[in-house]
C-alpha cells in the first residue's frame, strides 16, 4: 500500500511558520534558518537515499522583506525574497538568479528587487520533474524564462 501511494503523490505543500520577523532579527532568524536547516536534514533523513533520489524540495515565502531594519530591529514586508532547491534534478551549490545589488538607484521603494518570478522557478521544477504538465496551464500569466539549476 505505501508504495502505491508513493507512486501516486507528486506533490505536497507544508507550511512552516515563525518567520515573520518584525521584531529582533538576528535572534528569531537564527532560530527559524536553524529548525529549516534541521527539518530538511530530518526529512531527508527519514526518506532514506532511494527515495531522497527522487525528492525535489522548494522553499519560498509569500513575501520578501525591507532591507532597512525597523525600530524594533526587526524587517517588515518587503519584495525580494530567497527561494531555496535541493534535491534530486538540481544542479546544487549555485546562485541562479541576477543580483540587484544593494545600490539605493536600483531599489525598489527601498527594497530588494525581484529579479526572478517565483512561478519560473516552481515551472522549472514541474517541466524537469514532470514533464508531461503544461505550466502553461499551472501558471497561465506567467510566462516562463528558463533559470538553468534543474538538469
Amino acid at each position: 500500500m505505501a508504495r502505491d501511494l508513493q507512486q501516486l503523490v507528486r506533490a505536497i505543500a507544508v507550511d512552516s511558520g515563525g518567520w515573520d520577523h518584525h521584531l529582533n532579527l538576528t535572534g528569531s532568524m537564527t532560530s527559524a534558518v536553524g529548525d529549516l536547516a534541521g527539518s530538511v536534514a530530518a526529512f531527508f533523513e527519514d526518506l532514506g537515499q532511494a527515495d531522497g533520489e527522487r525528492v525535489t524540495v522548494v522553499t519560498v515565502s509569500e513575501f520578501g522583506r525591507r532591507l532597512a531594519e525597523n525600530g524594533a530591529g526587526g524587517v517588515d514586508h518587503g519584495y525580494g525574497n530567497a527561494v531555496l532547491v535541493l534535491g534530486a534534478g538540481v544542479r546544487g551549490g549555485r546562485y541562479y538568479a541576477r543580483w540587484p545589488t544593494l545600490s539605493p538607484g536600483r531599489q525598489v521603494d527601498g527594497d530588494l528587487a525581484v529579479t526572478t518570478d517565483y512561478r519560473h522557478v516552481l515551472a522549472e521544477v514541474l517541466r524537469a520533474r514532470f514533464p508531461s504538465i503544461d505550466t502553461t496551464t499551472v501558471f497561465p500569466s506567467a510566462g516562463y524564462r528558463r533559470t538553468g539549476f534543474m538538469r
